[in-house]
C-alpha cells in the first residue's frame, strides 16, 4: 500500500468562496496553524508530491512549503481544481483532497490509493451509504481534457456528475466511515474539527445583520478581551482577535522582556470559553507584578504598551544584515493578499518577518502592536533568531513598536504607515533601522539607512 502511494502525487483542494462560512476553509486554525497548511502536511506524509489548489492563494503562500496553483476556471467548483491539479501533478495519477474534509484519515486514503492500483478507472472515489464523495479520490491523467472540455461548455459542473460521464470506479465504504467525510460549511460545524484536532481557534469574524435597502449580512471581525497569566499572575487583558493567542503571549512577555530566550516559556494553554492564556515563565513573580505596573491602555485601542523610556535596553551588536529596498516594498504590498479576516472585513493590521529572501512569519489582528507580538512570539516559540532580518507591519509605528523590535534584536523596522519623532530619536540611540511609507515604490529610511540597499 505505501508502495502505492509512492507512485502518486497528490493535491489538496482549497477552492470556493467559504461564503456560508464567511472565512477561507483552508485558514481556519488548528493546533496553531492553518488547516490547509496542517492538511498538506499530512498529505506530505504519505505522497512525494503535493499541490495546493486555491482561489486565493495568497493566504497559504507563508504557511506552505509546496507548490500552490490558483484555479483556470475560478467560480466553476472543484472540476475547475481537478484540472489544475491534473495539470500539474507529477504523476499519471493524482490523489485529490478537499480542504473541509479534515477528518478523512491516511488510512483511508490508503485504501483509495491501493484500490486505484488493481484498477484501470479513470477515476477511483469513495461511496458510503449510496452517497458519492468525488472530492476525495483519485483522477487519471487522461481526464485531463474531457475536464477542460465540460468546463468550456458552461451548464452543469457538478463534479458527481462528470463521475457519470466517464469511467469511474466506487469503492464501497463501511458506514462506520461515513464520518470522515463531514465537511466544513457553516460555523456551527467547527465542532467536526474538535473531533480531530485538540486546539481549535474560534472564527476570526462573523455574520451581521446589515439593513440597507434591504436586510443583509455583513462579516465583521472579532474582538475579544484576552487574559493573559504568568505564573498565575495576571499580566493584563488584550483586545484581539482570537487567533494566535499563545503567539501574541509569548511576544508580549517579550516586550516585557520576561521571555528572552528560547525555551524560557515552559507550558502554555489556551480556554477559549473564559478567553485566557497562562504560560508559566522561567522568571522570579516580583519581575511579573513589575511589568503589570508599566502596562497602560494603548490610543490604538487594540493593545497595551509600556514606557519605551522604562523598558527599552540597549541592542548590542547588531548582525551585518541588509535588505533590498524592492524586498520591503514587496512585502509591504502583498501582505493585504496574505491576510484572510482583512479580505474578508478590511478590520485588521499585518505584521511580517522576512530573512530578506521570503516571509518566515505573518500574522494578522486588529491591533497593529499586536501582530507584530504575533511575530515576535513564534520565533519564540520556533527558536528562530530574529537578528538576520526585517520586520515589515501595516501600521504606525510609534515608540513602543520600537522597543519591541529592539528587545527582539530585530535589525529593520519597515511599515507602509507614518513612523513618529520619538520612535525615530529610539531607533538611532540603539542602532536600528527604521523605515516609514513603504508604498508606491518608495520608502522612508529615518534612521540607519545602509542596511537597505
Amino acid at each position: 500500500m505505501r508502495e502505492a502511494t509512492e507512485q502518486m502525487s497528490a493535491a489538496l483542494l482549497c477552492g470556493g468562496g467559504s461564503s456560508r462560512l464567511g472565512f477561507p476553509k483552508e485558514m481556519v486554525r488548528v493546533g496553531g496553524r492553518p488547516l490547509g497548511a496542517v492538511m498538506a502536511d499530512r498529505l506530505k506524509e504519505i505522497f512525494p508530491s503535493v499541490i495546493v489548489i486555491s482561489n486565493e492563494s495568497g493566504f497559504l503562500r507563508p504557511h506552505v512549503d509546496v507548490p500552490i496553483y490558483e484555479d483556470k476556471s475560478p467560480g466553476k467548483g472543484p472540476l475547475a481544481g481537478i484540472e489544475v491539479g491534473l495539470t500539474y501533478c507529477e504523476s499519471d495519477r493524482c490523489f485529490f483532497l478537499a480542504v473541509d474534509m479534515p477528518l478523512v484519515h491516511n488510512g483511508l486514503i490508503c485504501r483509495l490509493v491501493d484500490a486505484a492500483a488493481k484498477s484501470d478507472a479513470q477515476a477511483i472515489v469513495p461511496k458510503v451509504s449510496g452517497h458519492v464523495q468525488p472530492v476525495c479520490g483519485v483522477y487519471d491523467q487522461h481526464l485531463l481534457v474531457a475536464a477542460g472540455e465540460c468546463l468550456s461548455k458552461g451548464g452543469s459542473l457538478s463534479l458527481a456528475e462528470f463521475l457519470q460521464t466517464i469511467d469511474t470506479e466506487y469503492v464501497q465504504m463501511d458506514q462506520a466511515d461515513a464520518g470522515c467525510f463531514r465537511d466544513l460549511d457553516y460555523p456551527s460545524d467547527l465542532a467536526i474539527l474538535r473531533d480531530g484536532f485538540e486546539d481549535v481557534e474560534p472564527l476570526p469574524v462573523q455574520h451581521i445583520l446589515v439593513r440597507k435597502t434591504r436586510p443583509c449580512h455583513d462579516l465583521v471581525v472579532e474582538e475579544w478581551p484576552v487574559a493573559v497569566y504568568v505564573n498565575d499572575i495576571r499580566l493584563v487583558t488584550v483586545m484581539c482577535l482570537p487567533s494566535a493567542l499563545r503567539e501574541l503571549a509569548v511576544g508580549l512577555a517579550s516586550y516585557l522582556s520576561l521571555v528572552q530566550y528560547t525555551g524560557a516559556v515552559g507550558s502554555i494553554s489556551v480556554d477559549y470559553e473564559q478567553k485566557r492564556v497562562r504560560m508559566e515563565v522561567d522568571v522570579e513573580d516580583e519581575r511579573i507584578r513589575k511589568a503589570t505596573q508599566l502596562l497602560i491602555t494603548s490610543t490604538c485601542g487594540a493593545n497595551v504598551y509600556g514606557s519605551p523610556l522604562t523598558v527599552a535596553e540597549e541592542a548590542g551588536e547588531w548582525t551585518d544584515f541588509r535588505v533590498a529596498a524592492d524586498h520591503i516594498l514587496e512585502v509591504a504590498s502583498g501582505m493585504r493578499d496574505m491576510s484572510p479576516v482583512f479580505d474578508r472585513t478590511g478590520g485588521t493590521h499585518q505584521a511580517a518577518f522576512t530573512d530578506g529572501e521570503e516571509i518566515q512569519f505573518f500574522f494578522e489582528d486588529i491591533g497593529r502592536h499586536n501582530a507584530v507580538d504575533k511575530v515576535v512570539g513564534r520565533a519564540l516559540m520556533e527558536g528562530k533568531s530574529l537578528e538576520k532580518g526585517a520586520i515589515v507591519t501595516t501600521g504606525r509605528i510609534s515608540s513602543e513598536m520600537v522597543v519591541k523590535a529592539v528587545r527582539a534584536k530585530v535589525p529593520v523596522l519597515a511599515s507602509r504607515s507614518a513612523v513618529t519623532i520619538h520612535a525615530c530619536r529610539l531607533a538611532k540611540n540603539y542602532g536600528l533601522t527604521l523605515a516609514g511609507f513603504a508604498r508606491g515604490g518608495r520608502l522612508n529610511a529615518y534612521t540607519k539607512p545602509e542596511r537597505i540597499v
